[in-house]
């Protein structure tokens, strides 16, 4: 008996090193990119071609210092003429694309999923299948009409209509994710508050809604990262609003007629993904976070 513990624990150390091994790995296959694009956008063009993957023989500044001037984009504005945006107003434009809204479709979107997982209506069944519905039909192909009702209704274009209008995607997976988290909080926290006098506002806002703050920070992380990286939006549906991520695969499409090398390129890259950085950093402590809850009446 104690020679199958041994050999048992000696199973489970060894699958535990296996397993970090892995881990490691995988952890190297992500950073190693990164890495090598930080170090290759302080290489001059010859250094890069010769030493593409060494340390570089002179750290040139002036890559990151050249990107404002070189990242501009031509675009059409609402009364026909072309104008020229800069990189400061597609950061304006990307703050707001990526910011309000899928900050408004998750309001709404949790609104919607909290309602519909704590309380009994009719039409509760329709309302939940139709978020899952809306994941599953196919939407390739339907460009063209969807570009004809934007025209007809005056929403191409119109950035202040895009926003407000953001809160008709609510369904799909962020609904599903969010009924979820409010299924698996117990009714008895709202009886509780109840008891003492406390209504349905009161209940939602005061104990539900923080109760999936994680969650929505994560949700509204993902989705702020997926608006940022977004540029076929901006060329489709806003081209008079052209954001950074627009701006960069206009750069990288013309850098030979802009003067630009593969080292300025990647300093495009990093200048761009700098904010999300940041803002994965500053969210990361309350999407990791842990709440720990208690105190139920009985």
């Amino acid at each position: 008996m104690k020679r199958n513990n041994i050999f048992k624990l000696r199973f489970e150390n060894m699958f535990f090193v296996l397993i970090m091994i892995i881990l490691i790995i995988y952890s190297l296959s992500l950073l190693l990119p990164i890495v090598w694009t930080v170090i290759s956008s302080f290489k001059g063009i010859i250094d890069y071609e010769v030493n593409p993957f060494g340390w570089p023989k002179k750290f040139i500044f002036s890559n990151y210092l050249e990107i404002p001037a070189m990242m501009e984009v031509n675009v059409k504005a609402t009364n026909g003429n072309v104008v020229r945006y800069g990189m400061l107003p597609m950061v304006l434009n990307s703050f707001i694309l990526a910011g309000l809204p899928p900050l408004v479709v998750l309001f709404f979107t949790t609104l919607v999923a909290y309602v519909v997982s704590k309380y009994n209506f009719a039409g509760k069944n329709f309302i939940f299948n139709l978020g899952i519905i809306v994941m599953i039909i196919p939407i390739v192909g339907n460009l063209p009409s969807a570009m004809m009702v934007a025209k007809t209704l005056g929403t191409y274009n119109n950035i202040f209509l895009q926003i407000i209008l953001a809160p008709s995607n609510i369904f799909g997976m962020n609904f599903l994710i969010m009924y979820g988290t409010f299924k698996s909080i117990p009714w008895e926290y709202a009886e509780s508050a109840q008891i003492d006098g406390a209504g349905d506002w009161t209940v939602m806002i005061r104990i539900m809604l923080p109760m999936v703050i994680p969650t929505f920070a994560v949700l509204f992380t993902l989705s702020f990262l997926g608006s940022w990286n977004d540029y076929l939006t901006p060329m489709i549906w806003l081209p008079s609003y052209p954001n950074l991520a627009y701006g960069l695969y206009y750069f990288q499409y013309n850098a030979s007629q802009l003067g630009a090398t593969m080292p300025h390129i990647l300093a495009g890259f990093i200048l761009v993904m700098i904010p999300t950085s940041i803002l994965f950093l500053l969210m990361q402590r309350l999407i990791m976070s842990k709440f720990t809850v208690g105190g139920l009446k009985g």
